[in-house]
């Protein structure tokens, strides 16, 4: 099979698609991938920037869909079920093999490509907002980043749970994209918080998401009601910013972070829990279509330079056609 290695922390153009050996069952479940996600974290990984550093040569990714071609028998699954996959690191190749706590089920209706833009994206921004955040309908919402994988995934939850949600981006194509996700209103990133709070007339925010970092997070405080909360998701901008405690003594506010696949690695339940929601969500009509763009499975090179470069939009997928002789 074929698997993307990172072989040297040199940046995208060092991965190298090898012919490796398909991995052993070994207890764990074995899944044909047709469709597998591509963030901000991989980037970082093959530019040795990201806090997991696994040994040479590795495959990244940290989602996936595709179809089981085995499992244990207390496992749960069947062969040729459609499922996704939510792991640290490892599904950018055709076979993979994963734990049963990493695997979740797929709607007949949901195709691959979807299921990746939902499950990581939209289970993180869930766990953000709602078990690091404590959103409540009726709340104010900013999403830094808001025409990225899960920037567009907040703006839907959280129209989704009732908020009011307010999208930052760089420029107006972005801003169509936010639009188009689920925010209410969307401003450009210069002077964007002038502009969050003519828009609430001089209202404070109760609930920002920062996938971003950098320097807007002062501003981001400043734009706190008091009991208001900040949710680091990431640090798309490059630098890891510090606060000062000052602000948040003074203003009654909190900064909390919301790692969550290293969170289901210690509480898989509530993977499953919040993957369960979103299903839900989604089958009552209250979630969009999430926005994708889409790159040929050869091309993980091409992928990372999108997000590189700020080009790419929405979730970012990688896409494998079925093996004829593999078809469910």
């Amino acid at each position: 099979m074929r698997a993307h290695h990172v072989v040297e922390h040199s940046g995208p153009a060092a991965l190298v698609l090898a012919e490796i050996a398909e991995p052993e069952a070994d207890g764990l479940v074995l899944i044909d991938v047709r469709a597998a996600g591509v963030s901000f974290a991989d980037l970082l990984q093959t530019r040795g920037h990201y806090q997991l550093k696994p040994p040479f040569p590795y495959a990244p990714g940290m989602d996936a869909a595709g179809v089981v071609l085995g499992a244990p028998p207390d496992a749960g699954l069947e062969i040729g079920q459609r499922v996704a996959v939510l792991v640290r690191y490892g599904t950018w190749q055709e076979v993979i093999a994963v734990p049963r706590d990493a695997v979740l089920p797929l709607a007949e209706d949901l195709d691959f490509v979807d299921a990746v833009a939902l499950s990581l994206n939209y289970v993180t921004a869930l766990f953000a907002l709602t078990i690091r955040g404590a959103a409540a309908a009726g709340e104010t919402l900013v999403v830094h980043g808001a025409a990225g994988g899960v920037g567009v995934a907040a703006l839907d939850v959280g129209r989704a749970l009732g908020l009011r949600t307010i999208g930052v981006v760089s420029d107006a194509r972005k801003r169509e994209v936010a639009l188009a996700s689920g925010a209410t209103d969307c401003v450009l990133a210069e002077n964007w918080l002038a502009d969050v709070t003519a828009l609430l007339g001089g209202r404070a925010v109760d609930l920002v998401l920062d996938p971003v970092g950098g320097d807007r997070v002062t501003d981001s405080l400043r734009s706190l009601r008091p009991g208001g909360r900040m949710v680091v998701v990431g640090f798309a901008a490059g630098d890891v910013p510090s606060v000062k405690l000052n602000r948040l003594l003074l203003g009654n506010i909190a900064v909390v972070g919301a790692a969550s696949l290293e969170y289901f690695e210690q509480r898989p339940h509530v993977m499953r829990e919040l993957w369960d929601q979103i299903l839900l969500l989604r089958d009552a009509g209250k979630l969009g279509t999430p926005a994708v763009r889409t790159f040929p499975f050869e091309d993980a090179e091409g992928a990372l330079q999108a997000i590189a470069a700020r080009q790419a939009m929405g979730k970012v997928v990688l896409v494998r056609p079925a093996p004829a002789d593999r078809e469910p």
